[in-house]
């Protein structure tokens, strides 16, 4: 083991923070990191926005996890790149869905190293990945061509849970070319979320039964993903990707 390995082994989301502001140097160690990731043409296709305003972040979620003293959004930001092309006479056409998709991997390949530098000074971080659907435009003023693409919260963890289990290794890594799993398979590796319904107390998992839940899986779906869910977070994401105007379409 080394450091960097030690410190992605041992990564945990963290929901409870201690009322303690992340010192402005560590912040700015945390970001330059972030900048520090590798990025399409070099271009950097992306911003990094600091959120640290209490009734800011309340206008995204009304939650306690927003104790934490600082959010960071990495947003797809063409719209930086377009005003340099304007300014030099060279043509704007970065508002297709290849560069909102290359925006995106720009985005979150430096969100995860803001996140993998604040775990190894100390630091805890919590994804967010409702952010996709929030009103950025409305909250933050963001302009076209800006997309919200992750949003963590980073702040001195007041808690330190287990470690979350993880499915093994055969069943998320494929060699030359998709491995159809069988049933048996797919059991196999799911295992462990099917064995965390058997740990439920009976009160807890009588109340999932009394709304037609009887297994993990069902749980994740029908008790917590639900389809009305699914679709009012899609159509957040719409409104933001009409509201960022790229174009899904070839024209």
């Amino acid at each position: 083991m080394n450091a960097v390995i030690d410190c992605l082994m041992n990564h945990r989301s963290i929901r409870k923070f201690l009322d303690k502001p992340i010192e402005p140097d560590i912040l700015d160690t945390i970001l330059q990191a972030g900048t520090r990731a590798a990025t399409a043409g070099n271009l950097q296709h992306y911003s990094l926005i600091v959120v640290d305003d209490p009734a800011k972040k309340r206008a995204f979620w009304d939650d306690e996890m927003l104790d934490a003293p600082t959010m960071i959004i990495a947003a797809v930001d063409e719209y930086r790149l377009k005003r340099w092309f304007e300014l030099n006479g060279a043509p704007f056409y970065f508002d297709q869905i290849s560069n909102l998709l290359i925006g995106y991997w720009d985005a979150v390949i430096a969100l995860q190293n803001v996140v993998v530098a604040a775990e190894s000074l100390g630091l805890g971080t919590v994804y967010l990945g409702e952010i996709i659907s929030k009103d950025m435009a409305g909250i933050l003023g963001t302009p076209a061509y800006v997309f919200p693409a992750g949003c963590v919260l980073v702040g001195y963890p007041d808690e330190s849970p287990d470690l979350r289990p993880r499915l093994p290794l055969e069943a998320v890594v494929h060699h030359n070319g998709y491995r159809i799993p069988t049933d048996d398979q797919i059991c196999a590796y799911f295992k462990s979320k099917d064995e965390r319904w058997l740990l439920l107390t009976e009160e807890t998992r009588q109340k999932f039964m009394d709304k037609g839940i009887t297994n993990w899986a069902q749980r994740t779906t029908i008790g917590h993903y639900t389809q009305e869910f699914v679709i009012e977070d899609s159509a957040g994401v719409l409104r933001n990707l009409a509201t960022a105007k790229f174009r899904l379409t070839l024209e």
